[in-house]
């Protein structure tokens, strides 16, 4: 959370997921998907690992309310449905195949949302949730493509982030692997708690604290001035945010050739047949 904006928008939705990427590609191209499932008998304990990964990234994120932190925590999370996926050696593979989806709707779903934050941070010192009451009238262009990244990790249609947790979730259920699921969805609850939190906090406002005026209703309520010292966001940091929101609707809406390019991809795989 320390990063500076501009590096967390490539390390967040990069290296981890180049990580989780090469994962795949050591254990189907260099040992081969029938020795890593078959021989080898780590399924069990890695998805148990990432059921792990999942409800810990989830419940710590819960915790935050810096915004930057919160969303670290979600990658946290997020790495253990693709690893978890990876690892369900289902059948039809399409937990691999899930797993795949959503290294690309994760990159576009992170950076979409550190672009915002840092725009947030950058343009009007919001770094905390409660910094941005009032976001949607402040600056609704950012808050509304932030608003499609969140809606994305929660999963939601037409978005990216629903169709690729609908097939982690069938791997899961064909694998037989249902504490993976039951933490996918939990996560997913999770995340909707979240974001529909911020979404309440930049749309109504924050809420007075309770006893703050100690029964004086008479009191009045001064409003808070929102003072900007930089110029309103311009296209150049507006571009990429509205490039990466849109990939994520995109992705979504052509889902059907994507997940067509990675089960070619997967057919096409070595010792693939041996699984069936």
């Amino acid at each position: 959370s320390y990063c500076p904006s501009s590096s967390a928008c490539f390390l967040a939705p990069l290296m981890s997921k180049i990580s989780v990427f090469v994962m795949i590609r050591v254990m189907s191209s260099v040992f081969g998907l029938h020795w890593v499932f078959a021989s080898l008998e780590w399924s069990n304990i890695v998805v148990w690992l990432a059921v792990i990964a999942i409800l810990s990234g989830s419940v710590l994120a819960l915790a935050q309310r810096e915004i930057k932190k919160m969303l670290c925590y979600l990658i946290v999370a997020e790495v253990g449905y693709m690893v978890g996926g990876a690892w369900l050696a289902d059948e039809k593979l399409w937990g691999m195949t899930g797993a795949l989806y959503h290294i690309l709707a994760d990159a576009a779903m992170t950076l979409c949302l550190f672009l915002a934050a840092g725009l947030f941070a950058k343009r009007y010192a919001a770094k905390e949730l409660n910094d941005l009451d009032g976001m949607f009238r402040r600056s609704p262009l950012i808050m509304g493509a932030f608003l499609v990244g969140g809606l994305a990790m929660i999963g939601v249609p037409p978005t990216c982030g629903f169709f690729s947790k609908f097939y982690l979730i069938r791997g899961g259920i064909d694998a037989g692997h249902w504490e993976y699921v039951i933490a996918l969805l939990l996560s997913s609850l999770v995340n909707a708690v979240l974001f529909f939190r911020i979404f309440e906090i930049a749309f109504f406002g924050k809420k007075p604290a309770e006893g703050h005026d100690h029964g004086h209703a008479d009191v009045e309520e001064k409003p808070v001035a929102v003072v900007s010292k930089e110029a309103p966001p311009t296209w150049s940091g507006l571009l990429p945010l509205f490039s990466a929101a849109s990939i994520i609707v995109l992705l979504g809406i052509f889902n059907g050739p994507v997940v067509s390019l990675i089960r070619t991809f997967l057919e096409n795989l070595p010792e693939l047949a041996m699984l069936f």
